[in-house]
């Protein structure tokens, strides 16, 4: 149990960065929705006739142009979109413990967290500025080094406070030297994984050969039972060796039959229904898609800290389910999927708005 005084401090630092967040998404928000264009009247309509009594139950009266943001015709809407200044502001720092965020998704724990998952294959890891092999036995730095230096090519990511494919680079020994490889290890700091270069499948390099293109669950533990959310699959564009949105990269929902959805869109909110590589995306069906929910029902229900969680999978070469990571602070997912609770969007709101049922699970 915190001491009082712990707690206040904790619940300040914790404000501040709600505040932050808050600000940021409002910021995005506004500007995508800028791009737009205006309201239209029959949205604005739909706005005071069903979204803003929707809300008033709770004593929330959302802004306007959130459900603009979400709007796929932008005449019509859904008011169970959850706006996101209310997804990070008040429901994620409900669900989940965020104090605990920072341990919980270090990418060099990932072997204690899921020993059955299989996951991309560790050369080397860095934590708190020593080097370890993939099960924690120690390594010099020559050690490392010498690890690094006999592969042909890896990907080198931060293990924590990572996310929209910040500080990820990239070795190939055809085109990097020895200087080279050095400076990559120094350049990315005290905690980080260097990996093996996934060989997706087929399916999913013929969305964008380039990166390594990843399925996002996003799971919730409710009442004892883990929820899909939705689910989408997310691909580079152009020259990109990510697949995140926010580089340039795109999305699209995926049924929960593993068919991909129609259309697919960018960071600007561009709808498309085929990628620039030629892709059609109604004609995908994501390999090993039920494997996957399978797994991420499994695996949610172990870390109870956490209930809204977004995991990433790829798919390998030979059809299996690749764990990449996951993240405790997951998007809603709503641009793509609709609106992120469905059916159960009442429900959670009278449990994080008026009931309170898990207002004593952090201490």
């Amino acid at each position: 149990m915190r001491s009082n005084v712990r707690k206040i401090f904790d619940e300040l630092y914790q404000k501040i960065e709600i505040m932050y967040r808050i600000y940021q998404t409002r910021k995005d928000a506004k500007h995508i929705v800028k791009a737009m264009g205006p309201v239209s009247a029959k949205l604005h309509e739909k706005y005071k006739t069903e979204v803003v009594p929707f809300w008033q139950k709770y004593n929330i009266k959302p802004s306007e142009y959130w459900f603009r943001l979400f709007s796929a015709d932008g005449v019509n809407t859904d008011p169970r979109y959850i706006p996101e200044d209310l997804w990070y502001g008040s429901i994620l720092p409900y669900y989940s413990n965020m104090f605990f965020r920072r341990p919980y998704e270090d990418k060099c724990m990932h072997h204690v967290l899921f020993p059955k998952l299989k996951r991309p294959r560790t050369i080397v890891k860095r934590i708190a500025c020593q080097y370890y092999t993939d099960n924690l036995e120690f390594l010099t730095e020559e050690e490392a080094f010498s690890l690094c230096k006999n592969e042909e090519a890896f990907i080198l990511k931060p293990s924590v406070d990572s996310g929209t494919g910040r500080l990820i680079q990239f070795y190939d020994s055809s085109l990097n030297d020895e200087r080279e490889l050095k400076e990559m290890l120094v350049s990315m700091g005290s905690n980080f994984i260097v990996q093996e270069i996934v060989r997706q499948h087929p399916i999913l390099a013929s969305l964008h050969e380039a990166s390594l293109n990843t399925v996002r669950i996003l799971s919730f533990f409710f009442e004892g039972e883990v929820y899909i959310l939705s689910a989408i699959v997310r691909m580079g564009a152009g020259n990109q060796r990510v697949d995140n949105v926010s580089s340039g990269g795109m999305q699209c929902g995926i049924n929960m039959d593993g068919t991909c959805h129609k259309l697919a869109c960018t960071k600007k909110r561009d709808w498309v229904t085929s990628h620039p590589d030629g892709a059609v995306f109604e004609n995908i069906k994501i390999p090993s898609f039920e494997q996957i929910v399978g797994i991420v029902k499994e695996e949610h229900i172990k870390i109870p800290h956490f209930r809204l969680i977004g995991w990433d999978f790829s798919v390998d070469i030979n059809g299996e389910p690749i764990f990449i990571e996951y993240n405790v602070c997951p998007g809603a997912n709503q641009m793509t999927c609709g609106p992120t609770f469905g059916e159960l969007t009442e429900k959670v709101l009278n449990d994080v708005f008026v009931n309170r049922s898990l207002a004593g699970s952090q201490n």
